[in-house]
């Protein structure tokens, strides 16, 4: 593995929010999570890229899920992130430019971490296919906005979950927890879908197929989202800020009708959560005050 900077190095450059919320969880969970994150978001990129056809773009994730399954030669993984157009994102190229070192710390993990991993790339890759093969990206129901989000982030909260379990063992998680991991990251998903749909649907992705019953589905999945939350070990108060300052950040933006919150907003809200991670109660007079806006 490499030193914890090198992962935060790109995460700051791909996602501020996330590289920010990171940082609060403890060693080696925080090890885990970050390439986790790191190891998605080059998949996003495979998916997100204007490919000069189809056939290329099946391809480049052919060679992601063989990287994933078995470790690659740098100069196999060189030439893959050649491939990528031009327009790339810079954050995202330099993310690409050390692809090789993230695909071997992949293999470097324990055997029970690393195939956490490959199970959720493998399922996440499949999933973001199986809309791509049916042309541009439009989803058309609310059925399938559920489905395209769990794909990208409901797995997300399955695969955050069981990095935490394995990271301590001794916490016995009950099924409804399992669960609600998922609705936590499909009320993550949704906020960012609506918070993007105009910049989406510029560049041809159609994610929001009706306004109004995405945000009510997102307001249900939150529900669920924060018992997830408080069902989490009180004394692991870095996981629950973690997944707190995610998940009202979300609330709070959905209160808003979507509108970027101001940076004295953003850190005064972030300041408040962190003060009562630990807190149940609070946690839950909080949810109440942000739904009953979003309502």
């Amino acid at each position: 593995m490499q030193e914890i900077q090198f992962y935060q190095d790109h995460l700051n450059r791909v996602s501020r929010s996330f590289a920010f919320c990171i940082q609060e969880l403890p060693m080696p969970f925080r090890y885990w999570v970050s390439l986790s994150y790191l190891i998605c978001r080059i998949l996003d990129t495979v998916e997100d890229s204007k490919w000069e056809s189809p056939e290329m773009r099946k391809q480049q994730f052919a060679a992601f899920d063989a990287f994933m399954k078995n470790p690659p030669s740098s100069e196999e993984v060189q030439t893959w992130a050649q491939r990528f157009p031009e327009d790339v994102p810079e954050g995202e190229k330099l993310l690409l430019n050390d692809a090789n070192t993230l695909f071997q710390n992949i293999h470097e993990l324990a055997p029970e971490i690393k195939k956490v991993l490959q199970t959720s790339a493998a399922q996440m890759s499949r999933g973001m296919q199986s809309f791509l093969n049916k042309g541009s990206l439009r989803l058309t129901s609310l059925k399938k906005v559920n489905l395209y989000c769990y794909f990208v982030a409901g797995l997300v909260g399955k695969l955050l979950t069981q990095l935490f379990l394995l990271y301590k063992p001794q916490f016995s998680a009950s099924k409804a927890l399992k669960k609600n991991a998922l609705h936590f990251g499909l009320f993550l998903q949704k906020v960012n879908i609506l918070k993007d749909q105009n910049e989406d649907e510029q560049s041809g992705r159609h994610l929001v197929p009706d306004r109004e019953a995405v945000i009510a589905s997102a307001q249900q999945n939150a529900e669920a989202g924060l018992d997830y939350i408080l069902s989490l070990p009180l004394e692991e108060k870095g996981y629950r800020t973690f997944c707190a300052w995610s998940f009202f950040l979300g609330l709070a933006t959905l209160a808003k009708g979507s509108i970027k919150m101001v940076r004295e907003e953003t850190s005064k809200l972030l300041a408040q959560v962190q003060d009562i991670a630990a807190d149940n109660s609070a946690l839950k007079r909080l949810f109440e005050k942000f739904h009953q806006l979003g309502t």
